[in-house]
């Protein structure tokens, strides 16, 4: 899996020597990307992890500690669960987890060879199909009380 996975890369633009992460941290952050959102989104998402990884920002993805529990596909992660002891927790590590998370697609291969331009560190979708991008965390933290809202309001039920 994982050579068919470079080789997917490659394929999307990758060219070994160029840039600063090889195809093994391109595969991690494409298969945070893919577990992270929709394909219209992995440009942006794509995005926000190289600022965060640029300026030595922690990743903080849920979808690395719903690896780490088992709970992939889940959209609520309480604050417990972000203290989990894990190299995967990219709440409590700097920088990516030891290994892919999940078996990335080619338009998250594309999005991470290839991302989206913009200053974005957070990013929260606040109702299914609505995901908001932002550079401000205080924009985000409104934006999560919205998110907060939908979910007691079941509205992410209805998407699944």
């Amino acid at each position: 899996m994982t050579n068919r996975a470079y080789s997917e890369i490659e394929s999307a633009g990758f060219l070994p020597g160029k840039g600063k992460y090889d195809a093994a941290e391109l595969l991690v952050i494409a298969s945070i990307v893919q577990a992270e959102g929709e394909d219209q989104d992995f440009g942006k998402i794509a995005r926000v992890i190289f600022n965060r990884l640029k300026i030595g920002m922690p990743l903080q993805m849920d979808s690395t500690v719903h690896y780490v529990l088992g709970s992939r596909g889940e959209i609520f992660l309480s604050s417990k669960s972000t203290k989990i002891k894990s190299p995967y927790n990219t709440y409590q590590i700097y920088g990516l987890p030891p290994g892919p998370i999940g078996n990335p697609g080619r338009n998250a291969l594309n999005a991470v060879t290839s991302p989206d331009a913009g200053d974005w560190l957070y990013f929260i979708t606040v109702a299914p199909g609505d995901t908001r991008f932002t550079s401000s965390f205080d924009t985000f933290n409104e934006w999560k009380v919205l998110y907060k809202a939908n979910l007691r309001a079941g509205k992410f039920e209805a998407s699944k």
